[in-house]
């Protein structure tokens, strides 16, 4: 399951209870380290709101309150004691309270429970099956979603006692390339990044057993976090950066990756006349210098089909693409799905590739895409 499914089976879910005036199911997700798990249940939260708030425009904001179980004491979840004359009661946590007003809505995310300790494990039990802290109950509008990272990630889980796995539904979570990309041009983080694991997906998701030797390895999350580092560290300081978050071996590949996006003809130049800017487009002669060419192209064009023009400068997207992926037409692809990441309509592409049909290197690029997808 990746993260849109995820979000969309957890809504339907909380949904569901919504209708049926009933506590919603408890939910595990398990998959590998740093892969979005706990965003998404911020991103279930907000699609809360939206659904909330189109019946009652005014309506709070759904909760959202994340709990890192790894790093908590079972009082942190259960309360403190305190005598009330001659029973003991306990007095919640500030983030409980609001949870269990009558008309709350929202998600409370208990955060890596597999690596937390036993004791933290048995006091999650009466908030994830039960709903229920003591005496404060869960508002039927939160929904518990249980997070953590699998035995075989090496990451310091445990195997969930048993009648905990049978009591609550596990959905498995894999990284998704795709929809992260997709996420990540949206914040306009740096575009190395992408570009470079599109050449090395393998280093998308990685775990902790391939850490190097200070323990830095790849994840979506360490990917992000570069990204948005690279605008504001010193460029000669962006190796060290890269090292620190996904490791010395992947840091370096991604360097040289850099080094060649910027020795290449500027994309810019390649999609207003890619046969003047690049006479011999043999130069591209690997994978690499193909992959850095096709989605700069992508980025360029998404950017730039905004407004007036979309339909000329996207002819000359399509135009630049086939003359650059001649004999390399498998790229393509990786070419499309940075301009779709970009924000980039599909729609007003297939509209260019019409309105300029008439172009041989557009009629060739169209004819391999219909033949691909068998149109």
């Amino acid at each position: 399951m990746n993260f849109d499914s995820l979000v969309e089976t957890c809504f339907a879910i909380w949904q569901a209870s919504l209708t049926g005036n009933d506590s919603p199911t408890t939910v595990t997700v398990l998959g590998p380290p740093g892969t979005g798990k706990t965003s998404a249940g911020r991103e279930l939260a907000d699609k809360m709101t939206s659904h909330i708030r189109a019946k009652v425009p005014n309506a709070p904001p759904a909760q959202c309150v994340v709990l890192d179980l790894s790093s908590m004491l079972p009082e942190d979840l259960m309360g403190l004691p305190f005598r009330d004359e001659n029973v003991t009661r306990y007095c919640p946590q500030s983030w409980l309270a609001p949870l269990c007003e009558k008309d709350a809505y929202g998600v409370l995310v208990l955060d890596d429970l597999p690596a937390s300790s036993v004791q933290v494990q048995v006091a999650c039990r009466q908030g994830t099956l039960e709903r229920r802290f003591h005496e404060m109950h869960l508002a039927k509008g939160v929904f518990v979603m249980v997070t953590g990272n699998r035995r075989q990630d090496k990451s310091a889980a445990s195997t969930l006692p048993a009648h905990f796995r049978n009591s609550v539904v596990l959905l498995p979570f894999e990284p998704d390339f795709k929809g992260w990309e997709s996420w990540y041009m949206d914040q306009g983080y740096d575009s190395d990044v992408p570009a470079f694991l599109h050449f090395r997906k393998a280093h998308f998701s990685r775990l902790p057993k391939d850490a190097d030797d200070v323990g830095a390895y790849a994840t979506p999350r360490s990917w992000s976090m570069l990204g948005k580092l690279c605008a504001s560290v010193p460029e000669e300081r962006i190796g060290e950066v890269a090292s620190g978050l996904v490791g010395n071996g992947v840091s370096t590949e991604f360097q040289a990756f850099r080094m060649l996006r910027r020795k290449l003809v500027a994309p810019e130049k390649v999609l207003e006349d890619p046969e003047r800017a690049l006479p011999n487009p043999g130069i591209l002669d690997s994978p690499d210098k193909v992959i850095a060419m096709v989605t700069g192209l992508g980025e360029i064009a998404a950017r730039k089909a905004k407004g007036k023009g979309t339909v000329q400068v996207l002819g000359k997207y399509l135009r630049a693409l086939s003359y650059v992926s001649r004999s390399n037409r498998e790229y393509v692809a990786v070419s499309i799905s940075t301009f779709t990441a970009a924000k980039g309509s599909v729609k007003r592409l297939v509209d260019a590739a019409r309105a300029n049909r008439k172009d041989p290197l557009v009629r060739e690029l169209v004819n391999y895409l219909a033949d691909t997808l068998e149109l």
